[in-house]
C-alpha cells in the first residue's frame, strides 16, 4: 500500500533526443538505456521513415513501421542534454532481405566474439525481427519453436524471432551474430519491453513476455550472452483478457530480485511489483499504485476528449520502468495515456514496500502514442528519463512521433 507522502520534482527540461518529420522514432524500451558515467548516455530506439499524410503509424511489421525501421543508437556525452547525429549508429537493419536476415540469424558461424558482460563497456539489447512469411509442415514446425507476430498482415504466415546482440566497445561497433531467444516448451518469446540485472557473480539476469501465456519470464546467462536459458515466471494472470508485460529488473543490495510489471486485465488494472530471493521463487505481484490520490485530474486541459484504448479494460499506464537511486530509493517512471497524455512516476524510500503518489514529469503530449520509458541516474538525486513522445507539429496524427528525454532532481 502506497503513502500519503507527494513527490516533487524540481529543475525540470526536455529535450528532443531523434526525430522530426517524417520520421517514426519509437519505443525506446525496446531498445535500451545505458549509462556509461562521466556524462556518456546511449539510447537504441526504433528508427524509420513514415508517411503520416498517407496513413495513420502502425507498430506491426509487414504493414507497420517496424518493417521499415532501424536499431538506432543515439549517444550524448554531457548527461542527455544533446544529442549529435554524427555519434548515431545502426545497431540492425530490419530492412535488409529475409534471405539475409535468416542467414545472420540461423547461419553457421565459426566463433563468436569474447564479450564480457560483466564489463562496464559492454552492452546487449534484445529485440524481433521478422524473417518473412512461411507455409507448408516447415513453417508449423518453425512456429511452434519461434512463434509468429499478431501485428503483420498475415498472422498465420508472418514469422519473428527474437533475437540479442553484444557490443564490447560502448555500442560503437557490434556484433555480427546474434544470440536466438526460445521461449520454454516452444512459447513465444516476445520481447516488447526488457531489462537486465548483473548478478553478484558477474552472470546477468533479463526479462521477457511470453506468450502463451502471457506472463513475465526470468532468463539468465552465465556465458556472457552466447545462450540465455529460461529461469523461472515472475508474474502471470489467469484471465484470457490479458496479462504480465513490460517487466523491469531491480536488484537490492542484499541480493533480493524485484520484477515491476504492468498488469494488463488481471487481479489488477496497475503496476505491480513481484520479489524473488533467488531468481527461482517468486512473491505474488502486488499494486504499487493507489487510486484517489492523483496529481493528473487537475491538470486536465477543457474539452479534452477521453482516451481510447486498444486493450480490453482500458489500461492507460504503459511500459513501466525501476530504477534503485544511489540513495537506496526506488523509482519507477511510466507513460499515461488519456488526459492529460504524459510522462509520470512514483517513488519508495523502504525499498519497495511502500510507495508515493504518483507525480508528473510532463503532461503535454497531443495524443495517446507515449511512453516506452527508460530512466537513469546522472548524479545524486538528478535523473535522465528518455522515452517516446507526440506533440502537436502540423504532421497528420497528433504530430510526428520522436524520442524525448526529461531531466529531473527528486
Amino acid at each position: 500500500m502506497a503513502t500519503k507522502r507527494e513527490v516533487n520534482t524540481r529543475d525540470v527540461e526536455h529535450v528532443r533526443i531523434c526525430g522530426d518529420k517524417p520520421l517514426y522514432c519509437a519505443h525506446p524500451r525496446q531498445g535500451g538505456l545505458w549509462n556509461f558515467g562521466g556524462g556518456e548516455l546511449a539510447v537504441i530506439h526504433h528508427h524509420a521513415p513514415w508517411p503520416y499524410a498517407e496513413k495513420h503509424p502502425m507498430h506491426g511489421f509487414g504493414n507497420g513501421y517496424k518493417s521499415q525501421c532501424v536499431w538506432m543508437l543515439n549517444r550524448s556525452t554531457d548527461g542527455g542534454l544533446t544529442w549529435p547525429e554524427e555519434e548515431n549508429v545502426v545497431v540492425y537493419d530490419e530492412t535488409i532481405s529475409f534471405d539475409d536476415k535468416r542467414e545472420l540469424v540461423f547461419g553457421e558461424v565459426a566463433e563468436r566474439e569474447v564479450i564480457d558482460l560483466a564489463s562496464p563497456d559492454s552492452m546487449v539489447v534484445f529485440g524481433r525481427t521478422w524473417l518473412g512469411e512461411i507455409s507448408g509442415k516447415d513453417g508449423v514446425e518453425v512456429f511452434g519453436a519461434l512463434g509468429k507476430d499478431h501485428e503483420g498482415p498475415d498472422p498465420g504466415k508472418c514469422l519473428t524471432t527474437c533475437i540479442a546482440l553484444r557490443s564490447a566497445d560502448r555500442g560503437r561497433t557490434w556484433e555480427s551474430k546474434p544470440t536466438v531467444i526460445y521461449g520454454p516448451a516452444k512459447r513465444r518469446c516476445e520481447i516488447i519491453g526488457y531489462s537486465t540485472a548483473l548478478m553478484p557473480d558477474g552472470s546477468m539476469i533479463m526479462t521477457a513476455s511470453l506468450h502463451p501465456p502471457s506472463c513475465s519470464a526470468i532468463y539468465g546467462t552465465d556465458d556472457n550472452g552466447l545462450s540465455w536459458e529460461f529461469l523461472s515466471v515472475a508474474g502471470s494472470v489467469t484471465t484470457s483478457l490479458g496479462g504480465m508485460t513490460y517487466p523491469g529488473l531491480v536488484a537490492l543490495p542484499d541480493g533480493r530480485v524485484q520484477c515491476y510489471m504492468l498488469e494488463i486485465c488481471g487481479s489488477t488494472h496497475s503496476i505491480v511489483v513481484a520479489e524473488s530471493p533467488d531468481c527461482y521463487n517468486w512473491s505474488r505481484p502486488r499494486s504499487i499504485l493507489r487510486w484517489g490520490h492523483s496529481p493528473w485530474r487537475g491538470r486536465i486541459r477543457p474539452g479534452a476528449q477521453p482516451a481510447q484504448s486498444p486493450f480490453p479494460g482500458h489500461v492507460f499506464y504503459r511500459s513501466p520502468w525501476p530504477l534503485l537511486l544511489a540513495d537506496g530509493r526506488i523509482i519507477v517512471v511510466f507513460g499515461r495515456r488519456k488526459p492529460p497524455y504524459g510522462i509520470g512516476a512514483v517513488i519508495s524510500e523502504d525499498e519497495g514496500a511502500t510507495w508515493s503518489d504518483e507525480f508528473v514529469i510532463r503532461d503535454d503530449a497531443s495524443g495517446t502514442d507515449v511512453g516506452y520509458c527508460l530512466a537513469t541516474e546522472i548524479e545524486p538525486g538528478r535523473l535522465f528519463a528518455a522515452y517516446y513522445f507526440m506533440v502537436e507539429d502540423g504532421v497528420p496524427h497528433g504530430g510526428a512521433r520522436h524520442i524525448a528525454g526529461s531531466l529531473f532532481t527528486v
